[in-house]
């Protein structure tokens, strides 16, 4: 199965409770109802920045993934897979004309507030966590060209993959995308920030990676690693001993790839993190 990469977003320290509806904007009609027992995949389309964007729909989607998608938190933060949030459901919206993604998104999270009564905050943990600077030899990335403008990319979307010779994944031409094929993963990124560097560092490395770059430009990316998936099962608590998982067949570790394609050197230590605890959450949704 392809694997659902989940936009996340970074969130300060936060000490207050979360969930009690405010004047968000809202969706002007919304249905939630549980996913048929029979369907196999998660289809989702529509929605801002995409050719529907007065309606979104998403079906048999877990209600972990539209909780990490609505309030941008981390996979360390708040596991997708969370036993809480395993139940799949159907949803279907009408979005106000000229709504934003970050409006869509605040009415998801209004949506979720009123129908399923959520709501969480914050803890602090400590946890191992990466510093990202500059390696000594200098950064490697391709700056955007002047003027570039990113291209709009449905935020739901899968981008469409073939197999490479080399087995990594390949997107079509001028495709951004990011997927894994067998424990080889590639991304491929256009006139991104470090804020959205930073962003898929610490979802794939699963800790806060804390940016000391000082880099301000925007870049074009085409990141290649290997994930020895046997081995992390096996093995997993190496990587706070040594910082990073050796080279397996699959291709160079995540932190290893970072320094040599990228030219940034990721370096682990102890640090404070900001989990969520989910104070509410009913397992059945309010009518419609």
């Amino acid at each position: 199965m392809k694997p659902v990469p989940v936009a996340t977003v970074l969130l300060l320290a936060c000490t207050c409770a979360h969930g009690q509806p405010g004047s968000e904007p809202s969706f002007e009609v919304a249905s939630v109802k549980p996913a048929s027992p029979d369907a196999k995949a998660i289809t989702c389309s529509g929605g801002p920045g995409t050719s529907s964007p007065g309606i979104w729909r998403c079906s048999n989607v877990p209600l972990g993934f539209v909780i990490t998608r609505a309030y941008g938190f981390e996979a360390y933060q708040f596991p997708p897979h969370d036993p809480c949030c395993r139940a799949r459901f159907d949803f279907a919206a009408k979005v106000p004309p000229g709504a934003t993604k970050e409006q869509s998104r605040q009415m998801l999270r209004g949506l979720l507030e009123e129908r399923f009564h959520f709501a969480f905050h914050y803890q602090p943990k400590e946890m191992p966590v990466y510093d990202l600077t500059v390696d000594e030899r200098g950064p490697k990335m391709k700056p955007s060209p002047p003027g570039a403008v990113p291209p709009e990319e449905d935020p739901w979307a899968i981008a469409p993959f073939t197999t490479g010779r080399d087995g990594y994944p390949v997107f079509p031409p001028g495709r951004a995308g990011l997927a894994g094929i067998g424990g080889r993963y590639r991304w491929v990124a256009f006139h991104v920030p470090m804020e959205e560097i930073v962003r898929t560092l610490s979802f794939h490395l699963g800790r806060p990676v804390l940016d000391a770059t000082g880099l301000t430009a925007t870049y074009d990316i085409d990141l290649r690693w290997g994930i020895d998936i046997a081995f992390v099962t096996e093995r997993a608590g190496i990587r706070e001993q040594v910082g990073e998982l050796p080279e397996g067949t699959q291709g160079p570790p995540l932190p290893r790839a970072v320094r040599d394609q990228l030219g940034l050197k990721l370096t682990s230590r102890k640090g404070t993190g900001e989990i969520v605890v989910v104070d509410r959450l009913d397992k059945v949704p309010a009518g419609n």
